[in-house]
């Protein structure tokens, strides 16, 4: 009935809010080598049995976790996706910590001040811009890398499958944070080279990844503020999940930038979702809020991406679908 899946949709914050919990406690971890009482998980996370047993209990009846006699819990398919190792292709704990913390309820509780007046609600609640408020904060900003290097994994495979890379002579990654999509793209086409270019908090750990898949030798890692400059030369640039952080304006300063750094016959792929027209249901549509309460951004249609594109001279050429929502969007020099 519309009735109950309209109450189920007003109370999942009792589902994604126990998934935080047990992802903040670290209970797949702790139940990687097999089963462990209530009594057990709250006396090695410093809770209180009953409330944490009450906590695991209804994740079980929604099947994260599963209860056997005597208050013990164990791992079911879905609770290891809560395990460690967020680098690790599928592992989702970062992400539950991360679209689950405080700070993001604090933001999205001003949603309403940005429907009304236009600012953007993370920016009302803390007073500095998410940017600036990750640079005091490292703990969460380690946690947000790791839950985009994880969406990065999911569709690793995809990407590389769906599009020629061996063609370019050349390839910078701009915002490439870890380098877990760059890694894959040159572990794929053994003969080209990479530039992996973003802040230099991140860079140690690119070269990190870099060095252990082999590519090391081949891949140059540059400190880049794509705000200022983007490094020129490379036969094509990459912008994966890096557009819809910002509004129109930032975004075309971006752009703009990677116009200046190319040249003709230079390629610039954008890996993005892509908001559908009409009423059909799109993961885009719902992470468009999330972009709209914490960074000011946007997911963006396919004329929005045209008309960006456009202002900065450069032309969309075509789309590839990759899976999950994601395209891979092509343009070159006007």
């Amino acid at each position: 009935m519309m009735t109950d899946q309209l109450m189920r949709m007003i109370l999942s914050k009792w589902v994604s809010k126990p998934i935080y919990a047990a992802a903040e406690l670290g209970i797949a971890d702790l139940l990687a080598a097999g089963p462990l009482t209530s009594e057990e998980l709250a006396r090695l996370t410093r809770t209180r049995p009953d409330a944490l047993y009450r906590l695991l209990r209804a994740l079980a009846s929604v099947g994260i976790f599963a209860e056997g006699d005597e208050r013990s819990f164990r791992l079911t398919p879905m609770a290891s996706l809560l395990q460690s190792g967020a680098l690790q292709s599928g592992s989702l704990r970062s992400t539950a910590q991360s679209f689950n913390a405080e700070w993001n309820d604090r933001a999205w509780m001003h949603l309403l001040d940005g429907l009304r007046r236009g600012c953007t609600p993370f920016e009302e609640a803390f007073g500095e811009s998410f940017v600036d408020w990750l640079e005091s904060n490292p703990h969460q900003a380690e946690l947000l890398r790791r839950a985009n290097a994880t969406r990065a994994g999911q569709y690793l495979r995809a990407l590389c499958e769906a599009y020629d890379f061996s063609q370019f002579a050349s390839l910078t990654d701009l915002g490439g944070g870890y380098g877990i999509l760059l890694r894959e793209i040159m572990l794929a086409n053994p003969k080209l080279p990479g530039t992996l270019a973003d802040l230099a908090s991140v860079l140690p750990a690119a070269r990190k990844t870099m060095e252990a898949a082999g590519v090391g030798e081949r891949c140059t890692v540059v400190e880049c503020d794509f705000f200022r400059s983007v490094p020129a030369g490379s036969d094509a640039y990459l912008l994966a999940n890096v557009l819809h952080d910002w509004p129109d304006e930032r975004a075309g300063v971006i752009l703009a930038n990677c116009r200046r750094a190319m040249s003709t016959g230079s390629t610039l792929l954008i890996v993005e979702m892509i908001i559908p027209p009409g009423n059909e249901p799109s993961a885009a549509k719902l992470l468009d809020l999330e972009m709209l309460v914490v960074t000011g951004g946007r997911e963006r249609t396919e004329g929005e991406f045209r008309a960006l594109l456009a202002a900065a001279e450069l032309s969309l050429e075509r789309i590839l679908p990759v899976g999950q929502g994601l395209f891979i969007l092509e343009a070159v020099v006007r």
